[in-house]
């Protein structure tokens, strides 16, 4: 494979500080690597004339931005920015000064139903003096000439009464999102920088592309394991060469695969191959409950495969540069957990993720495969000789038991909504949370040994609620009623929310709403258990309202007590919107009623389709022994 112009890696900073020193020891590594750039994803993280908001703690001034290019220069490493200019604009709009800029105002709900505020409106005559002036501040402070203005998962947009006068059709909103490329690419080249942007809104607005100013360098990600193709990100997932279409336009191209996974960044790479491309950025995300360090491995991977080593030799380089070893067993163990990846594993602990299996069942030859390098690392352990190794098998470590923890913890919530919570399985989830308020605190350790001066301590954070909300999923297993909900989302990406009301004397209460999704995307089909207060005890009927982007199957759902009733569904009483084969919810199968269009992208273009409610009733009645 022949080296790649630009070698970049990406540092998320928005989501969570790193230190100075962190940042500088980042930088030598990717120089050992073969990067030649770094991208700082910043959003606002760095205070200015034209935005003091954030305080010192929560942001980097402008001589700490000029320290640190300073060094990468010295290293031979390009430092170049990321601000969103556009949608995750959360943390400059958290600010009470800044707040009118937002698309959303008052009590408007996005195109997901929420009301959160993290996206500009471009039509608001105080926001492009405002973006402009902090993006000429930014840009005067990087050499590069390389500026990445964001423009990714941009949902609420053209929402607000003023921006809808302008755009009220689709047409109409993909030139209002043209327009404001124009006008940031615009603000950017008078600043002496070339633009890039994240390509996944042109799922949307593939019409505009034939119109874009033809320097702008598209940064185009995909995070599946095996890249075989481009993917689109929300809408309908279709596939098409993206990159041969920002040829075909003129404009170059950056694939920009996940460091967590080595799966994903071989394969993109080698889809690269043969195709036009700029170079690589290597993005990670979202370290606010985790460390870099357990990614090392990757980003040292992907830097010595873009450099034209094959993938033995990069491999080996990475092997070489962090642990100072060439033991193929033990090589082989590390890239096991390179293919697994190590993320944030308190996800794993929430209710929805305790109370929902893949309908085949929890996943036992990945749990056991967790358990072999959990105890394959800790073997290997004292042998390292490198620091920087035994830093990274260490976290690796660490986050292993974060997963192990959670993966037993579901397996004895199932255990107990199949075959009942006995005193044995109890003492068992006791003991495992003992467990995770230990690794709390190992982990609150890790932090100030990691990020010292940084605060807030994110695990410091959530460690009382997350015990909180741990006691409260055991006190559901001793003392609630379930339903228990057969799903099938072939989207990954679905946003339908589920609101199901139980009926009971005739009268209707809400048990639930929100977003099914499965555990992984290796199966559509999957079950939730749903608590709901046992003293709803003449359960009539289940109603189940969805609205929203796209469509879903729901399959089956059946009532549990604590007592030992089960009511199953009896007959279809009414369905409302669109409902296609609703009677196949009445057998316990795999079939589904599929709830919508199966477009998200016409549901998306439509506020209407994706404001209908599409509603059904089940009649129900107790399953005899």
């Amino acid at each position: 494979m022949s080296a790649m112009q630009l070698r970049l890696a990406q540092l998320d900073l928005a989501r969570q500080m790193e230190t100075p020193q962190f940042i500088c020891d980042f930088i030598d590594f990717a120089a050992r690597c073969q990067y030649n750039g770094i991208m700082l994803y910043l959003e606002d993280r760095i205070r200015t004339a034209s935005y003091p908001y954030p305080t010192a703690e929560e942001s980097y001034s402008e001589e700490q931005i000029r320290s640190l290019l300073a060094y990468a220069e010295q290293k031979g490493i390009e430092l170049f920015p990321c601000v969103s200019t556009l949608g995750h604009a959360e943390r400059f709009l958290r600010h009470k000064p800044l707040q009118h800029l937002a698309e959303l105002q008052g009590d408007m709900k996005g195109r997901f139903g929420g009301s959160h505020k993290d996206a500009f409106c471009p039509k608001h005559p105080e926001f492009y003096p405002f973006m402009e002036a902090y993006l000429h501040e930014v840009a005067a402070l990087f050499p590069s000439p390389y500026f990445h203005a964001g423009l990714d998962e941009v949902w609420d947009f053209n929402l607000c009464p003023r921006c809808r006068a302008d755009a009220a059709d689709h047409l109409a909103e993909a030139r209002l999102f043209l327009q404001h490329i124009e006008r940031i690419h615009a603000c950017l080249k008078k600043a002496g920088k070339r633009m890039l942007m994240w390509s996944d809104m042109f799922d949307n607005y593939r019409n505009i592309i034939q119109d874009l100013p033809p320097d702008i360098i598209m940064v185009d990600w995909q995070y599946q394991q095996d890249v075989r193709s481009y993917q689109g990100h929300l809408l309908d997932i279709s596939e098409e060469d993206r990159i041969a279409l920002n040829e075909k336009h003129g404009l170059e191209t950056i694939i920009a695969p996940s460091v967590s996974s080595i799966g994903n960044l071989r394969s993109f790479i080698e889809y690269a191959e043969n195709r036009k491309v700029l170079g690589c950025l290597v993005t990670s995300w979202e370290k606010k409950l985790s460390f870099y360090q357990r990614s090392l491995p990757n980003f040292a991977y992907a830097g010595f495969l873009m450099s034209g080593l094959s993938e033995e030799e990069a491999v080996q380089a990475m092997m070489q540069e962090l642990f100072g070893a060439q033991d193929k067993l033990f090589e082989a163990g590390i890239k096991q957990g390179m293919t697994g990846g190590f993320r944030n594993h308190f996800a794993q602990l929430s209710e929805s993720r305790l109370f929902s299996r893949n309908f085949f069942g929890l996943p036992y030859a990945l749990m056991q495969t967790d358990e072999w390098l959990y105890h394959f690392l800790q073997h290997y352990l004292p042998q390292i000789k490198k620091e920087a190794g035994r830093q990274v098998c260490k976290d690796m470590l660490l986050s292993l038991r974060q997963k192990r923890l959670a993966q037993s913890l579901k397996k004895l919530f199932h255990d107990s909504l199949d075959r009942g919570l006995s005193a044995e399985r109890r003492a068992g989830i006791k003991r495992i949370f003992v467990e995770i308020e230990q690794v709390l605190a190992e982990l609150e350790n890790e932090w100030e040994q990691k990020r010292p001066g940084i605060v807030p301590n994110s695990f410091t954070e959530i460690k009382a609620g997350l015990m909180e909300k741990l006691s409260k999923n055991l006190d559901s297993l001793e003392q609630c009623a379930f339903l228990r909900l057969r799903c099938c989302a072939p989207d990954q990406f679905i946003v339908q929310p589920v609101s199901i009301l139980l009926c009971c004397d005739s009268l209707w209460h809400k048990i639930f709403q929100e977003n099914l999704k499965p555990d992984s995307s290796e199966t559509a089909l999957f079950e939730r258990f749903i608590p709901f207060k046992p003293s709803l005890e003449r359960p009539e009927a289940l109603r189940f309202e969805l609205s929203g982007l796209g469509g879903r199957g729901l399959c089956y759902a059946e009532l549990r007590y604590p007592d030992g009733r089960v009511f199953v569904p009896e007959a279809v009483s009414a369905v409302g919107g669109i409902v296609e084969h609703p009677e196949h919810m009445l057998d316990n199968d795999v079939n589904w009623a599929w709830f919508g269009k199966q477009s998200s992208k016409e549901a998306f273009q439509s506020p209407a389709l994706s404001a209908l409610r599409h509603t059904l009733i089940l009649s129900l009645k107790e399953r005899r022994p």
